[in-house]
């Protein structure tokens, strides 16, 4: 089972591994955030935003005949968006600034959604 401070302690990990991390957010798939250490004013906004980006680039990557999607990136002049499918009650989110390497990101990234799984019992 995940709790509140996994996904703090996750973002705690990301944050010691890669410089230029602005936010981590932990969504449950119905769009409710569950942990993020982010400022509140928004938080219900973007748990709904990383949520329905997921389900979008998953779609998306059906209809290109693709299938177990692992990554979700958001690209902007300012920063990115990286989320990820955290079995099929989570989603993570990280915000980074624009000069963050998104690959080392990934490299960190996934064995933490791993860790995150295992406590979900492989959901």
């Amino acid at each position: 089972m995940i709790i509140r401070q996994n996904g703090l302690q996750v973002a705690a990990t990301l944050r010691h591994a890669v410089e230029g991390i602005r936010r981590v957010i932990l969504v449950q798939r119905d769009g409710t955030p569950f942990s993020d250490d982010g400022p509140e004013h928004d938080r219900d906004r973007l748990g709904a935003l990383v949520v329905a980006s997921v389900e979008m680039a998953h779609h998306t990557a059906a209809g290109a005949s693709l299938t177990g999607l692992a990554t979700c990136t958001i690209r902007t002049d300012d920063g990115a968006v990286v989320a990820v499918p955290v079995g099929d009650r989570f989603a993570l989110a990280v915000i980074v600034e624009p000069t963050v390497n998104l690959v080392l990101l990934q490299r960190v990234l996934q064995p933490q959604v791993d860790h995150l799984l295992a406590l979900d019992g492989g959901a």
